[in-house]
């Protein structure tokens, strides 16, 4: 009787799970779809060689501000402030590999491989320095690691509630993930045709950040986190006293905003110049979505200092 029951209620779960796959799978491709038809792209296509990149660059100014998003956000996420920008300075921004309408990019997604190819594309269509790097989340990641590694051609960094990267792991164990982590990885990387990864992402700052392809390079961005900070600490010694602009979200109802501030005011703490500023914003993630008025306030404050130094 025991087995009898057993074996009904495996077959249940069985046809269970294969109904929200499918569910999910047919949920997917009908979004994927709609975001495809309802936005197009709007920029150039650079040819790297290993594939083609998507980018919109406005030229105006006398200084070029280089526009790195965070995980699976393509450029679109910049749409609300990239007009005021422009009135300040010439705007590059981009689709990393794998991202909006570019092609995928080499593997792994490791800091350095995204570095060089945003330095290939920055060359290869003549976008002039110097740059000021606008980094978000992920982005002011590889922001820092750009500086590190093309330090001449950067003015200054501008982070926005950038990933902690370098200081956010217990040195003794550093970017232990958690079997839930791993199995979430796995799912983005492997499954993003599923669904299933889509329920698992927060709410996107834009629709084409829950498309397959974006959850396929967020996974991908994030599984070489391990080679990226080894990367990043061969070059940690470099670049320390450039300009840095640092914007903190102080989140009041998230539980680890306390932490997330630390950690960022543990990154401000690496950079020497005397110019740095760092700044707590009562704000979500997305502090340039959510305030924009304040950052680009900010901005203005930190090219003046620029200019004078």
């Amino acid at each position: 009787m025991i087995k009898r029951i057993f074996k009904w209620v495996l077959r249940i779960l069985i046809v269970l799970i294969i109904g929200i796959l499918i569910y999910g799978t047919i949920r997917q491709s009908n979004y994927d779809s709609e975001v495809e038809n309802e936005f197009q792209p709007s920029g150039k296509f650079s040819d790297i060689g290993e594939n083609k990149i998507h980018y919109k660059y406005l030229d105006k100014g006398e200084f070029t501000f280089v526009l790195i998003a965070g995980l699976g956000e393509s450029m679109h996420t910049w749409a609300n402030i990239a007009n005021e920008l422009n009135d300040r300075g010439r705007v590059f921004m981009y689709d990393r590999s794998g991202l909006g309408f570019s092609e995928e990019g080499v593997l792994p997604r490791s800091i350095d491989n995204i570095s060089i190819e945003l330095n290939t594309i920055l060359e290869k269509e003549n976008i002039p320095s110097p740059y000021i790097l606008i980094g978000h989340s992920a982005g002011g990641f590889i922001a820092r690691y750009y500086a590190k590694k093309y330090p001449n051609e950067v003015l200054g960094l501008y982070l926005i509630d950038p990933y902690q990267g370098d200081v956010g792991f217990d040195d003794d164990n550093p970017n232990e993930w958690s079997l839930s982590l791993k199995m979430m990885n796995w799912s983005f990387r492997n499954m993003s045709w599923s669904g299933i990864p889509y329920y698992l992402l927060p709410n996107p700052p834009h629709p084409t950040y829950k498309t397959s392809k974006a959850i396929k390079t967020y996974g991908m961005e994030a599984y070489a986190e391990k080679i990226s900070l080894a990367q990043f600490q061969k070059l940690d010694e470099i670049a320390k006293d450039m300009p840095l602009y640092l914007l903190s979200a102080d989140n009041k109802s998230d539980k680890f905003n306390e932490l997330n501030t630390e950690w960022h005011k543990q990154i401000f703490d690496k950079y020497s110049n005397d110019i740095n500023t760092f700044i707590l914003i009562e704000s979500g993630h997305h502090i340039y979505i959510e305030k924009p008025e304040i950052v680009l306030n900010s901005l203005d404050e930190f090219i003046t200092k620029l200019n004078a130094n």
